[in-house]
C-alpha cells in the first residue's frame, strides 16, 4: 500500500494553520510582513527532529476571516478555537486525497511581531500509527517585498 501524505510542514502551510486559527479566532495581533519562521518537526518515522526556517511575505487578506476559506487544496476543518488574550489554540482534522484523516490540536501566542507555538498531527493508515509534533518560533523581519 502506498501512501501520499501531505503535512503541514512548509511555511506556507503551517502559515495556512496558524493564520487561519488567527483569523478564526479574531482578536490575537498578528501584524503581516515578511516573517521569518524556523520549525522543528518531530515525526515516528523520522530518527531526528528536522529544522527548517524559512521566510514568506504574510499578506493582510491571509489573516482576514472573510477571505479565507477552505478547498479542495486545503480541505481541512477548523474547530474548538479558544482565544485568550494573545493566545489561541484550535483543533483541526484534514482528509487526504488518499482517504486517510489527520486529526490534531494547535495553539500559539503573538506578540504581533512574533509567534511562538505547536501543535501536533496523528492518524492511522492501514494498522500504521502516523504522527508528527512541530515546534515554531517567528518574528517579523520587515515589509513584504
Amino acid at each position: 500500500m502506498k501512501l501520499h501524505i501531505t503535512l503541514p510542514v512548509t511555511l506556507s502551510a503551517l502559515a495556512t494553520l496558524l493564520f487561519a486559527g488567527a483569523a478564526l479566532a479574531k482578536g490575537v495581533a498578528i501584524n503581516p510582513g515578511q516573517w521569518e519562521m524556523t520549525n522543528t518537526l518531530q515525526m515516528s518515522v523520522l530518527p531526528q527532529p528536522q529544522v527548517r526556517s524559512t521566510t514568506e511575505c504574510i499578506k493582510e487578506s491571509e489573516l482576514n476571516p472573510d477571505d479565507f476559506n477552505m478547498d479542495e487544496d486545503n480541505p481541512c476543518e477548523i474547530t474548538d478555537v479558544v482565544v485568550d488574550g494573545n493566545s489561541a489554540s484550535w483543533s483541526i482534522s484534514c482528509p487526504s486525497q488518499d482517504g486517510l484523516l489527520m486529526q490534531g490540536k494547535w495553539q500559539f501566542t503573538s506578540g504581533g511581531d512574533t509567534l511562538e507555538g505547536s501543535g501536533s498531527m496523528s492518524a492511522d493508515a492501514a494498522g500504521m500509527k502516523l504522527d508528527f509534533k512541530m515546534d515554531w518560533k517567528g518574528k517579523r523581519i520587515g515589509d513584504c517585498p
